[in-house]
């Protein structure tokens, strides 16, 4: 009894009680900081086998910072943190002094850091900076002219650049330069899917492709070349659905570069419709594609196809005269613009901002016109 006391009394002894929660925390501990453990290992393999550093690369730290951005590019979006991570790995890179500004791992990091500027907003260094890297290794017409890099690199590095390089100058409304970007990297990737012997690349390839020819229809579209955009969007729109009729349920889920391509084939031609004044057309083109960015909710490439259909929606509805509706659709594409980071919010925002003083305009003419008509009443 005494003993038993003695030890009640010793610090051991006043937590017995406890003793069976503390282990519990201790457990449940010791399994968060396994498993988060487990995630980062998981998520460095991921990085090193996708987005590998070239071994050229040689200091610890500019690893760590090509490794932190390509996270930041890909996994944990964050334009502004990934532009950080990059230009300071240039910097330490160039320091070094192992590798030439003119080198193939140097050239990448520029074009990774210009896609991150362009979606800083920053789009006009973004495009001097990636048409520095096309002038190094092809002309307009597609010609490699640098023998310093290896053929198939370079093919790589105009894909990587056009889809970056493109949007920009298409937005810019130089639609010409674009159908020179996407047509010399549709030939550059159709070269690579060629020469290609494993099958998942040659699908990622493929993939690449479309999205090429879908630019492409989009461009001729806005240069007013209806018919050259239609029978593109639409061969392709053919191309894609045989392809998904031959992937497995299990691939279907996958997401991938093809995932919602449709759906963004689909709406470039509800566009290229609407440019030509056939609404009706346009209209069910653009409802096709909004069925079809379902099944796959919370993909980027999805959300920002929803965004977009969403707004043409509405520009439709403002041409034929429906201005309620289509204000309804400009701050419904706003609202899942704002929500997902996707669309072109600005004119979203343009949109709405021309129609609601007309609105407010119509609105004081009518209050007018009642209480002129009370005025001749009374």
């Amino acid at each position: 009894m005494i003993f038993g006391l003695a030890s009640n009394n010793t610090p051991r002894g006043k937590l017995q009680p406890y003793m069976g929660a503390i282990k519990l925390i201790s457990l449940v501990s010791g399994s968060v900081v396994a498993s988060i453990m487990g995630l980062y290992v998981a998520m460095n393999y991921y990085l090193d086998s996708t987005y590998p550093v070239s071994a050229l690369i040689e200091r610890k730290e500019t690893r760590k910072l090509l490794r932190g951005a390509a996270m930041r590019e890909h996994l944990v979006p964050n334009p502004q943190i990934a532009y950080v991570f990059l230009l300071r790995a240039l910097e330490q890179i160039y320091a070094d002094k192992q590798l030439s500004e003119d080198s193939a791992e140097v050239q990448e990091i520029v074009v990774r850091l210009a896609s991150a500027a362009s979606k800083m907003g920053e789009r006009e260094p973004a495009e001097r900076m990636l048409e520095d890297c096309w002038a190094k290794i092809a002309d307009n017409q597609g010609e490699l002219k640098n023998e310093e890099y290896e053929g198939v690199w370079q093919r790589q590095q105009i894909c990587r650049i056009a889809q970056v390089l493109g949007p920009l100058v298409t937005e810019k409304g130089d639609f010409d330069r674009a159908l020179q970007i996407y047509g010399v990297a549709l030939q550059a990737s159709r070269q690579l899917d060629n020469s290609q012997v494993d099958i998942k690349e040659r699908d990622r390839l493929r993939a690449q492709t479309a999205g090429f020819v879908a630019s492409l229809g989009e461009n001729f579209a806005l240069k007013g070349d209806f018919e050259s955009a239609s029978v593109l969007l639409q061969g392709l729109l053919a191309e894609i659905r045989d392809r998904n009729q031959l992937v497995t349920k299990e691939s279907s889920k996958k997401i991938d570069q093809w995932t919602c391509l449709d759906a963004v084939v689909m709406l470039d031609l509800a566009q290229v419709f609407g440019q030509q004044g056939k609404n009706e057309e346009s209209e069910a083109w653009t409802n096709s594609a909004l069925a079809a960015t379902t099944r796959h909710e919370g993909v980027r490439a999805c959300d920002n196809c929803y965004t977009h259909s969403i707004y043409h929606l509405g520009t439709l509805a403002e041409k034929t005269g429906k201005v309620d509706d289509a204000l309804i659709m400009y701050r419904k594409a706003l609202e899942h613009g704002r929500k997902t980071k996707t669309g072109n919010l600005e004119q979203i925002k343009l949109s709405i901002n021309k129609i609601e003083p007309e609105k407010t305009d119509q609105k004081k003419k009518i209050i007018n016109h009642n209480e002129k008509k009370l005025e001749y009443v009374l």
